[in-house]
Protein backbone atom coordinates (compact mmCIF):
# COMPACT_ATOMS: atom_id res chain seq x y z
CA UNK A 1 0.00 0.00 0.00
CA UNK A 2 1.23 3.57 -0.73
CA UNK A 3 -0.16 6.86 0.03
CA UNK A 4 0.78 10.36 0.25
CA UNK A 5 2.38 11.55 3.54
CA UNK A 6 1.19 15.15 4.59
CA UNK A 7 4.30 16.63 3.22
CA UNK A 8 6.65 15.38 0.74
CA UNK A 9 7.17 12.22 1.68
CA UNK A 10 5.57 8.70 0.92
CA UNK A 11 4.59 6.06 3.10
CA UNK A 12 4.12 2.27 2.83
CA UNK A 13 2.95 -0.85 4.84
CA UNK A 14 4.48 -4.06 4.09
CA UNK A 15 4.75 -7.62 5.92
CA UNK A 16 7.29 -9.31 6.05
CA UNK A 17 7.47 -12.60 6.68
CA UNK A 18 4.28 -11.78 9.20
CA UNK A 19 6.15 -8.78 10.95
CA UNK A 20 3.65 -5.68 9.82
CA UNK A 21 6.40 -2.66 8.63
CA UNK A 22 5.58 1.16 8.26
CA UNK A 23 7.98 2.57 5.92
CA UNK A 24 8.40 6.31 5.43
CA UNK A 25 10.47 7.78 2.70
CA UNK A 26 11.03 11.00 0.95
CA UNK A 27 9.19 11.55 -1.95
CA UNK A 28 11.88 12.83 -3.83
CA UNK A 29 15.18 10.85 -3.36
CA UNK A 30 17.89 12.27 -1.24
CA UNK A 31 21.51 11.95 -1.00
CA UNK A 32 20.92 9.68 2.19
CA UNK A 33 21.14 6.11 1.55
CA UNK A 34 21.41 4.38 4.80
CA UNK A 35 17.91 3.56 5.61
CA UNK A 36 16.72 3.84 9.84
CA UNK A 37 14.84 1.21 11.53
CA UNK A 38 13.41 2.28 14.62
CA UNK A 39 12.46 -0.82 16.98
CA UNK A 40 9.77 -0.60 19.81
CA UNK A 41 9.59 -1.60 23.02
CA UNK A 42 7.60 -3.50 25.73
CA UNK A 43 4.24 -3.54 24.58
CA UNK A 44 4.26 -0.94 21.82
CA UNK A 45 4.08 -1.01 18.57
CA UNK A 46 5.15 0.42 15.08
CA UNK A 47 3.42 3.27 15.94
CA UNK A 48 4.87 4.46 18.94
CA UNK A 49 7.58 6.19 15.93
CA UNK A 50 4.91 7.56 14.19
CA UNK A 51 6.25 11.47 14.94
CA UNK A 52 9.87 10.34 13.87
CA UNK A 53 9.23 8.16 10.88
CA UNK A 54 7.42 11.39 9.38
CA UNK A 55 10.50 13.55 10.87
CA UNK A 56 13.11 11.66 9.30
CA UNK A 57 11.16 11.31 5.77
CA UNK A 58 10.64 14.96 5.68
CA UNK A 59 14.74 15.26 6.98
CA UNK A 60 15.88 12.50 3.95
CA UNK A 61 15.83 9.36 5.56
CA UNK A 62 14.46 5.89 4.44
CA UNK A 63 12.76 5.47 7.62
CA UNK A 64 10.99 1.93 9.14
CA UNK A 65 9.14 0.96 12.39
CA UNK A 66 8.59 -2.34 12.78
CA UNK A 67 5.98 -4.58 15.55
CA UNK A 68 7.46 -7.14 16.93
CA UNK A 69 5.72 -10.81 16.76
CA UNK A 70 2.23 -10.30 18.96
CA UNK A 71 2.52 -6.47 18.44
CA UNK A 72 -0.04 -4.27 16.40
CA UNK A 73 -0.46 -5.56 12.86
CA UNK A 74 2.16 -8.51 13.25
CA UNK A 75 1.41 -12.04 13.29
CA UNK A 76 -0.46 -13.73 16.41
CA UNK A 77 1.01 -16.63 18.95
CA UNK A 78 -1.22 -18.39 21.56
CA UNK A 79 -0.44 -17.11 25.15
CA UNK A 80 1.25 -20.48 25.99
CA UNK A 81 3.73 -20.18 23.45
CA UNK A 82 3.37 -16.18 24.26
CA UNK A 83 4.42 -16.29 28.13
CA UNK A 84 7.29 -18.79 26.87
CA UNK A 85 9.35 -16.87 24.53
CA UNK A 86 12.52 -15.79 24.76
CA UNK A 87 14.64 -11.98 24.03
CA UNK A 88 16.26 -14.31 20.77
CA UNK A 89 12.50 -14.59 19.36
CA UNK A 90 12.36 -10.76 19.13
CA UNK A 91 15.89 -10.55 17.97
CA UNK A 92 14.94 -13.29 15.29
CA UNK A 93 12.59 -10.46 14.18
CA UNK A 94 14.68 -8.03 13.74
CA UNK A 95 17.21 -9.88 12.17
CA UNK A 96 14.36 -10.88 9.75
CA UNK A 97 13.98 -7.11 8.58
CA UNK A 98 17.55 -6.42 8.29
CA UNK A 99 17.78 -9.02 5.76
CA UNK A 100 14.67 -7.49 3.80
CA UNK A 101 16.22 -3.85 3.84
CA UNK A 102 19.06 -5.64 2.16
CA UNK A 103 22.05 -3.43 3.22
CA UNK A 104 23.28 -1.94 7.00
CA UNK A 105 20.67 0.16 8.64
CA UNK A 106 20.75 2.68 11.55
CA UNK A 107 19.08 0.91 14.11
CA UNK A 108 17.08 3.11 16.74
CA UNK A 109 15.84 0.80 20.00
CA UNK A 110 13.35 1.99 22.56
CA UNK A 111 13.35 0.52 26.13
CA UNK A 112 13.57 -3.26 25.50
CA UNK A 113 13.61 -2.68 21.87
CA UNK A 114 17.35 -1.28 22.95
CA UNK A 115 18.65 -3.96 24.13
CA UNK A 116 17.66 -6.23 21.64
CA UNK A 117 19.03 -3.69 19.31
CA UNK A 118 22.18 -3.92 21.03
CA UNK A 119 21.95 -7.60 20.45
CA UNK A 120 21.29 -7.02 16.57
CA UNK A 121 24.24 -5.36 15.72
CA UNK A 122 26.44 -7.72 17.67
CA UNK A 123 24.92 -10.02 14.88
CA UNK A 124 24.64 -7.31 12.11
CA UNK A 125 26.44 -5.06 10.73
CA UNK A 126 24.73 -1.68 11.65
CA UNK A 127 25.77 2.25 10.40
CA UNK A 128 24.89 3.53 13.92
CA UNK A 129 23.03 2.63 17.06
CA UNK A 130 20.63 5.17 18.85
CA UNK A 131 19.31 3.60 22.22
CA UNK A 132 16.55 6.07 23.76
CA UNK A 133 15.66 4.50 27.29
CA UNK A 134 17.07 2.00 27.04
CA UNK A 135 17.76 -1.66 28.53
CA UNK A 136 21.70 -2.17 28.78
CA UNK A 137 23.69 -5.35 28.29
CA UNK A 138 23.59 -8.04 31.25
CA UNK A 139 27.20 -6.86 32.31
CA UNK A 140 25.26 -3.66 34.08
CA UNK A 141 23.66 -6.22 36.13
CA UNK A 142 19.90 -7.28 36.82
CA UNK A 143 16.92 -4.77 37.57
CA UNK A 144 14.39 -6.27 39.15
CA UNK A 145 12.80 -9.63 40.58
CA UNK A 146 11.37 -12.04 38.14
CA UNK A 147 7.50 -11.46 36.81
CA UNK A 148 5.00 -14.77 37.05
CA UNK A 149 4.96 -16.61 33.73
CA UNK A 150 1.77 -17.65 33.60
CA UNK A 151 0.14 -14.88 31.91
CA UNK A 152 1.11 -12.20 29.66
CA UNK A 153 2.07 -9.14 31.55
CA UNK A 154 -0.21 -5.87 31.16
CA UNK A 155 0.05 -2.80 32.76
CA UNK A 156 -2.88 -1.08 34.26
CA UNK A 157 -3.78 2.09 33.26
CA UNK A 158 -2.57 4.10 35.87
CA UNK A 159 0.67 1.65 35.80
CA UNK A 160 1.47 2.72 32.36
CA UNK A 161 1.06 6.08 32.60
CA UNK A 162 3.13 6.79 35.81
CA UNK A 163 5.70 4.54 34.77
CA UNK A 164 6.19 5.55 30.88
CA UNK A 165 5.18 9.10 30.74
CA UNK A 166 6.27 12.55 32.58
CA UNK A 167 3.20 15.08 30.91
CA UNK A 168 0.52 13.90 28.21
CA UNK A 169 -2.88 14.80 27.95
CA UNK A 170 -5.70 12.53 28.74
CA UNK A 171 -7.18 12.03 25.29
CA UNK A 172 -3.46 11.48 24.13
CA UNK A 173 -2.69 8.71 26.93
CA UNK A 174 -6.23 7.30 26.30
CA UNK A 175 -5.72 6.32 22.53
CA UNK A 176 -2.05 5.53 23.20
CA UNK A 177 -2.93 2.60 26.06
CA UNK A 178 -5.74 1.42 23.41
CA UNK A 179 -2.69 0.64 21.39
CA UNK A 180 -1.05 -1.23 23.63
CA UNK A 181 -0.51 -5.16 24.07
CA UNK A 182 0.71 -7.76 27.13
CA UNK A 183 3.96 -8.30 26.64
CA UNK A 184 5.94 -11.49 27.40
CA UNK A 185 7.13 -11.92 30.99
CA UNK A 186 9.68 -14.32 29.50
CA UNK A 187 10.88 -11.97 27.58
CA UNK A 188 11.10 -9.46 30.56
CA UNK A 189 12.55 -11.44 32.55
CA UNK A 190 15.18 -12.42 30.24
CA UNK A 191 16.20 -8.95 29.73
CA UNK A 192 15.85 -7.92 33.07
CA UNK A 193 17.97 -10.79 35.17
CA UNK A 194 21.45 -9.57 33.81
CA UNK A 195 21.48 -12.75 31.36
CA UNK A 196 21.77 -10.76 28.21
CA UNK A 197 25.67 -9.62 27.72
CA UNK A 198 26.70 -7.82 24.66
CA UNK A 199 30.07 -8.53 23.24
CA UNK A 200 31.01 -4.39 22.99
CA UNK A 201 33.80 -5.48 20.85
CA UNK A 202 31.94 -7.16 18.12
CA UNK A 203 29.90 -3.65 17.61
CA UNK A 204 32.43 -0.78 15.64
CA UNK A 205 29.47 1.60 15.03
CA UNK A 206 28.81 4.81 16.42
CA UNK A 207 26.15 5.03 19.29
CA UNK A 208 24.14 7.34 21.24
CA UNK A 209 22.34 6.97 24.48
CA UNK A 210 19.48 9.11 25.00
CA UNK A 211 17.91 9.46 28.59
CA UNK A 212 15.49 11.19 30.36
CA UNK A 213 14.91 13.43 33.16
CA UNK A 214 11.94 11.40 34.50
CA UNK A 215 12.09 7.91 33.27
CA UNK A 216 9.98 5.31 36.28
CA UNK A 217 10.47 2.03 34.54
CA UNK A 218 13.68 -0.31 35.56
CA UNK A 219 16.19 0.27 32.90
CA UNK A 220 19.85 0.98 34.11
CA UNK A 221 21.17 4.60 33.88
CA UNK A 222 21.41 5.91 29.92
CA UNK A 223 25.27 7.34 31.65
CA UNK A 224 25.87 3.45 32.33
CA UNK A 225 25.47 2.39 29.05
CA UNK A 226 27.12 5.27 27.63
CA UNK A 227 30.11 4.17 29.78
CA UNK A 228 29.95 0.48 28.73
CA UNK A 229 30.41 1.37 24.90
CA UNK A 230 31.96 5.09 25.76
CA UNK A 231 29.77 6.54 23.14
CA UNK A 232 27.87 10.04 22.93
CA UNK A 233 25.11 10.80 25.62
CA UNK A 234 22.28 13.12 25.63
CA UNK A 235 20.40 13.85 28.28
CA UNK A 236 16.52 14.98 27.79
CA UNK A 237 14.94 17.43 30.78
CA UNK A 238 11.29 17.36 31.12
CA UNK A 239 10.65 14.42 29.28
CA UNK A 240 9.28 10.57 30.57
CA UNK A 241 10.31 7.28 28.96
CA UNK A 242 7.85 7.19 26.19
CA UNK A 243 9.87 10.54 24.76
CA UNK A 244 8.68 9.78 21.37
CA UNK A 245 5.21 10.13 22.47
CA UNK A 246 5.36 13.44 24.68
CA UNK A 247 5.94 17.32 23.71
CA UNK A 248 9.60 17.09 23.53
CA UNK A 249 9.65 13.88 20.58
CA UNK A 250 10.55 17.00 17.68
CA UNK A 251 13.28 18.30 19.53
CA UNK A 252 14.82 14.78 20.15
CA UNK A 253 14.53 13.99 16.61
CA UNK A 254 15.91 16.69 15.62
CA UNK A 255 19.04 16.20 17.75
CA UNK A 256 19.42 12.70 16.79
CA UNK A 257 19.32 13.68 12.81
CA UNK A 258 22.13 16.41 13.63
CA UNK A 259 24.17 13.10 15.72
CA UNK A 260 23.73 11.05 12.63
CA UNK A 261 24.97 13.54 10.34
CA UNK A 262 27.88 14.02 11.86
CA UNK A 263 28.43 10.28 13.11
CA UNK A 264 28.39 9.23 9.34
CA UNK A 265 29.96 12.32 7.71
CA UNK A 266 29.70 10.20 4.18
CA UNK A 267 26.07 10.63 4.38
CA UNK A 268 24.35 13.50 2.60
CA UNK A 269 26.20 16.80 0.74
CA UNK A 270 29.70 16.88 1.90
CA UNK A 271 30.52 19.58 4.03
CA UNK A 272 33.80 21.61 1.89
CA UNK A 273 35.83 23.76 4.02
CA UNK A 274 37.60 26.68 2.23
CA UNK A 275 41.59 26.23 1.63
CA UNK A 276 42.50 29.40 4.01
CA UNK A 277 40.59 28.10 6.92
Amino acid sequence: MERPGVAHFVQRDHLVRGLFVREAAPSIPTSIQTPILMVHGASHGWWAWERWLSFFALSGWRSYAMSLRNHLGSYSIPDKAYVRLTLDSYLQDVLDILVWLDQPAVLVGHSMGGIIAQKAAERDPVRALVLVASVGPGQLGPIREPLPTEHPFMPTPQEARRLWFHRVDDGTFEDIYRKLVPESPSVMNDYSSGRIPVHRQKISCPILAVGVEHDRTVIHPFRRIADFYGCDSLFVPGAGHDLMLESMALDVAIRINHWLLSAMPDEGLPIMKHPGF
